[in-house]
Order: structure tokens, then C-alpha cells, then sequence
């Protein structure tokens, strides 16, 4: 996707205003970031191959804002940066912020072949609550657009377990949020 197109899309299909709520909730805690986690955004419907928007809380610089309008633009910004990749070439962007032209089952089958345990979001899944969640947890969701259904059964080839987080349906965001909320009261206190 293109930096502009993406910016014009604000307020309109496929609405990525939402991944400002994403890139914030993912990322950001008071005062700071979140250091143990990574955001990937997997952007399709480029003119030549998809965007994958990577960033690192451990290393991501200070933002000029954390309202939306500032979020997107730094978005846009990477897309921007992304323009003439070839097929799985990537370019770092800012600190902590990478741009890669790499589809979604390839990305995913690269940390699969890591060791990462993946998890798959599905309100038909495993209660988050009664999963002992692996330490390298890889959190797969998609937006109000669903995801295909060749994308659902390369998850389950490469082991991907569905979780459900509860009876409702949430935006992604909000899943982010009910996820880390999860995970931070699993740390001990002081870590």
C-alpha cells in the first residue's frame, strides 16, 4: 500500500485509522514503551508485494505525538520509506522501525521456523486464562477485514493454537490491550 493511498483511507475503507489504536495499544505504556514486544503490521494490497511494518518497542526512538493523526503519519512515514523494495527486501526506517516487501505467510513461517509458538485469536478457541502461554508467544489477529482462508489453515500446518480471550468479539486493539493485561499479571512482581 502506498503512503498516500494509506493516508486517504482515514474515515474510509479499510479504515486504517484503526492501527493507530493498535500501534498505540502494542507499544506504548505510560511514561514509555512496552520493551518485550514487537509489533507487526502485515499490509496487503500493495501494487507489487505487501508491506510489513515491524516495530520494536526495545529500540523504538520518541514519536512526535501519540495521537492518531501522528501515529498514522508515522505509518504513512515507513510506508513512504518502503517504496521500490523488491520481493523480501527490508530497510530500517528509524530505530525501531523496519519495512520489509514480505506476505504474511512468509513472515509468519519465518518465525514459526524460530520456534516461536504461535497463537491464533478465535472466540472458539482455548480460554487465554487456562493456556500456559509460551515466553516467545507470537499473537496472530486480523482486523474487521478476515483474514482468508488459506491464511487459517498455513496457521494450523505451522501449529498455530487458537485462543479466545471471551465470548465477544473485539477490535484488535482491544484484544491487545485484554492480551498484555494477561501477560503482565503473569510476571512476578519486580520483573
Amino acid at each position: 500500500m502506498q503512503a498516500a493511498r494509506f493516508l486517504r483511507a482515514v474515515g474510509r475503507e479499510p479504515y486504517v485509522e484503526h492501527l493507530a489504536q493498535i500501534f498505540l495499544n502494542a507499544l506504548f505504556v505510560a511514561q514509555g514503551h512496552r520493551d518485550n514486544t514487537v509489533l507487526y503490521l502485515c499490509l496487503e494490497g500493495s501494487s507489487d508485494f505487501p508491506r510489513l511494518l515491524t516495530l520494536d518497542g526495545a529500540s523504538l526512538g520518541s514519536l512526535s505525538g501519540l495521537h492518531e493523526k501522528a501515529l498514522l503519519t508515522c505509518l504513512a512515514d515507513m510506508l513512504l520509506a518502503g517504496e521500490g523494495l523488491g520481493k523480501s527486501q527490508h530497510r530500517q526506517v528509524e530505530r525501531g522501525m523496519t519495512i520489509a516487501a514480505v506476505s504474511f505467510e512468509a513472515h509468519i513461517k519465518a518465525l514459526a521456523s524460530e520456534g516461536r509458538q504461535i497463537y491464533l485469536l478465535d472466540r472458539r478457541g482455548e480460554n487465554i486464562g487456562q493456556v500456559a502461554l509460551s515466553s516467545d508467544a507470537l499473537f496472530v489477529m486480523t482486523d474487521h477485514i478476515p483474514m482468508p482462508k488459506k491464511s487459517f489453515h498455513s496457521l494450523d500446518r505451522l501449529g498455530a493454537r487458537r485462543l479466545s480471550l471471551g465470548p465477544v468479539m473485539l477490535h484488535a486493539s482491544q484484544c491487545i490491550t485484554v492480551i498484555h493485561n494477561h501477560l503482565d499479571g503473569l510476571k512476578a512482581p519486580g520483573d
